[in-house]
């Protein structure tokens, strides 16, 4: 809906925007990763002309901590710094050059501390503890059946050992966004997030005021991929508007996101898997690690998606699942897209593939004869639903000219190819956290119909979905169809854009808040036509009498009726989302009730004189339930791609020696380019959710979920070399070729 005024440039994001007589932010950043501060000294920069306000911890008047699920991360450091970047001042200046000078006059004298460089020293009964309770932020114990004596009995056991890195977000719009209090002394901060409510709560927390004090709006960002779900720029900006009394405008630059932004979860999986001599799995036990940085953020809920990820979609009978959530001074590791399921996928659907291998059968016919079919008793125990989407996606892949790809000569001799498979699955939504979204349309005199719901648009196009959905609904064009998004004065609390429960949780209470409205019009209708409620037909924005088309009154003329009533025309809808009562022990959110699943194949020529390895093809064959938008979703899937191509190949943040992130600009942290982007071919499976809004699930996650494994696995079939790290840059491929004596 939005696409012409973007691409023309009339809708103007938060790094746009200009408010008269607005200062300029800036946020002074620790340049350690781990130390106690000694003396934090502002004097100089507070005396510099054109600077409006410095602020530090001492004056935050409320909670000076932040967090979606516990808010242990400081809104501006006091006592120790956890990570290079860590905010610890606020400088707001008449202009951007004035609030850069000052910062270079703020002195900070730290009493260093050791740094915990990874996951491996964090665990070392040694290491330095990172926070009162230890550097384990959570741990979870998991266990089904008798795992051990499943090993006992197993024609084949493997175990191995897998790592992800950490993975930049990497959104066109960085953190930015303007606060100002307007004229009835409301707070209104407008920042790209994902979650308006969340954010209000958050700054409201944070400054010692009534939530009704606060607006929040977060239409339109310019991307977020999980990495605005979290507090950015929000708190920091409430402080100095409400400081300075007057408007201020805060955008990080690509190199401060890099350093102040949040990432993907590093991780360090082990598993061991057991087979019987028909192929059919017996056992997993794994070990996950995920590194959450400095401080917790969504860390609790994506060691819960890995945890709900790493045994596949299959039918395993003995579990045990023993997972970590690590402190350690690499930053915040937060939402990204997927959300966990990327970093267990590779350990899972690389195992299965070697697996696979080691009992001599196809990829293909390993995953078919291990996969769960509806009606089997799941991991958690939660009963598997709608399991043939993937029986099919999986089957359909046999056919993928991508499959016989591998077996074609390759063009040049230092050229080898491959095809990879891999399969996936990921929860929509919360799981089993309560989740109550609530959304409205308002009916217009004028012939409009005004959506209305808060999880924010940041690009995925949901504003559309849910406009499709309203309009199917009550039966009318779009252009009637007007939507207000993620604004907590007018939106409802629909919750977050995130989880991949976008369309499926606002979609649905929209629906409630559509029966609502049409229930009160057939009422006003049948007193309009002097008919009974039974006897009212409705179509195309009328009703009318049945059997007597030519007595009808539209809408809109109802409308107006009820206003000159003095009647509200707003009408709310409320979904309460499917869950099961009690998560699992140890989890807060698993098991889903609803999953969407993914069948992967890609195709790869690997360069043996370079390392380079080229992705050719990729085809997806993705069970997302029934489509609202097929271009949309198409496009989506493409996206997820792409971005699942540079957590496969290229994309990985470094520290050095002293925790500084080294690549944070597009120059030095290579996402794939257009020249990298494969044919991709998306199709979708036809399922249909009967917990969705008109048969749809979540999409979004899905599509990056299975794109390491099967890329992974494609390059295991051309150079014969089983690769157990993430990404595969040319470097670390050449390295392990020249290992095996190839190369």
């Amino acid at each position: 809906m939005d696409a012409l005024d973007k691409v023309t440039g009339k809708i103007k994001f938060f790094s746009d925007m200009k408010i008269e007589g607005m200062l300029f932010a800036r946020v002074f950043r620790s340049s350690v990763a781990h130390a106690n501060i000694v003396t934090l000294d502002t004097a100089e920069a507070e005396r510099l002309q054109g600077v409006r306000a410095v602020l530090t911890y001492k004056d935050v008047p409320g909670l000076n901590a932040y967090g979606a699920i516990i808010p242990d991360a400081p809104v501006l450091g006091y006592g120790k710094v956890r990570f290079y970047g860590e905010p610890l001042a606020l400088v707001a200046a008449d202009d951007q050059e004035t609030a850069e000078k000052a910062l270079g006059l703020i002195k900070a004298v730290y009493e260093p501390l050791p740094a915990v460089h990874s996951m491996d020293e964090s665990l070392k009964p040694e290491a330095p503890k990172l926070h009162d309770r230890g550097n384990i932020a959570r741990h979870a114990l998991i266990l089904k059946g008798d795992v051990d004596r499943a090993f006992r009995d197993a024609h084949l056991t493997l175990e191995r050992t897998y790592r992800t890195q950490s993975q930049k977000h990497m959104f066109l719009e960085p953190e930015a966004g303007i606060a100002y209090t307007d004229e009835l002394g409301n707070l209104n901060i407008l920042a790209g997030g994902q979650n308006p409510y969340r954010d209000k709560m958050q700054v409201a927390r944070s400054l010692n005021i009534s939530p009704e004090k606060v607006r929040v709006i977060n239409y339109p960002a310019g991307g977020a991929f999980g990495g605005k779900d979290d507090v950015t720029v929000q708190i920091h900006l409430a402080l100095l508007a409400t400081k300075t009394k007057r408007p201020v405008k805060l955008v990080w630059n690509r190199e401060e996101s890099g350093v102040g932004g949040f990432h993907r979860h590093p991780s360090l999986i082990t598993l061991k898997t057991a087979v019987s001599d028909d192929g059919r799995l017996l056992a997993n036990d794994s070990r996950i690690y995920l590194d959450t940085g400095a401080y917790q953020s969504f860390g609790p809920t994506v060691l819960d998606v890995t945890i709900e990820v790493i045994n596949g979609p299959y039918l395993i009978p003995n579990i045990r699942i023993d997972a970590n959530l690590v402190y350690t001074n690499n930053g915040i590791s937060s939402a990204f897209r997927g959300f966990g399921g990327p970093q267990g996928n590779f350990a899972i659907e690389s195992m299965m593939d070697e697996m696979a291998e080691e009992m001599k059968m196809d990829p293909i016919d390993f995953r078919l004869k291990n996969l769960a079919k509806s009606g089997d008793i799941g991991p958690f125990g939660n009963s598997m639903r709608n399991m043939e989407g993937i029986h099919e996606a999986l089957s359909r892949l046999r056919n993928s000219p991508l499959w016989r790809l591998g077996k074609e000569l390759p063009p040049k001799p230092w050229i080898r190819r491959g095809t990879g498979v891999a399969i996936a699955i990921k929860g929509v939504g919360f799981g089993t956290i309560p989740d109550y979204p609530t959304a409205a349309v308002e009916l217009l005199p004028q012939g409009k119909i005004k959506v209305l719901f808060s999880n924010p648009d940041y690009g995925q196009g949901v504003n559309t979905g849910n406009a499709q959905i309203v309009a199917e609904a009550l039966d009318l064009p779009m252009n009637e169809i007007e939507v207000v998004n993620a604004d907590t004065q007018y939106s409802p609390d629909t919750g977050s854009s995130s989880a991949s429960r976008g369309t499926f949780t606002s979609g649905n209470a929209l629906l409630v808040a559509c029966n609502k409205m049409l229930d009160r019009l057939r009422m006003e209708a049948a007193l309009y036509l002097e008919s009974t409620r039974d006897g009212i037909e409705y179509a195309s924005g009328r009703f009318w009498i049945k059997g007597n088309e030519s007595k009808s009154v539209s809408i809109y003329d109802l409308a107006k009726g009820l206003r000159a009533k003095g009647e509200t025309l707003k009408f709310e809808g409320t979904f309460e989302v499917p869950r099961y009562p009690e998560p699992v022990k140890g989890t807060l959110e698993v098991p889903h009730v609803v999953y969407m699943y993914g069948a992967m194949v890609s195709s790869i020529e690997l360069n043996t004189l370079t390392g380079y390895l080229d992705v050719k093809n990729v085809d997806l064959m993705a069970d997302i339930g029934n489509v609202i938008n097929p271009l949309l979703a198409t496009t989506q899937c493409e996206g997820g791609i792409v971005q699942g191509l540079g957590f496969a190949t290229s994309e990985e943040l470094v520290y050095n020696q002293d925790e500084k992130p080294m690549n944070t600009n597009y120059t030095t942290y290579i996402v794939p380019s257009i020249a990298d982007i494969p044919r991709m071919y998306v199709e979708f499976i036809k399922t249909y959710e009967q917990y969705g809004p008109y048969g749809a699930k979540g999409m979004a996650e899905i599509p990056i979920v299975p794109v390491g494994a099967s890329i992974a696995n494609a390059l295991k079939q051309a150079s014969g070399v089983r690769y157990y790290q993430l990404p595969l840059t040319p470097g670390r491929v050449l390295s392990k070729l020249h290992e095996q004596g190839q190369g």
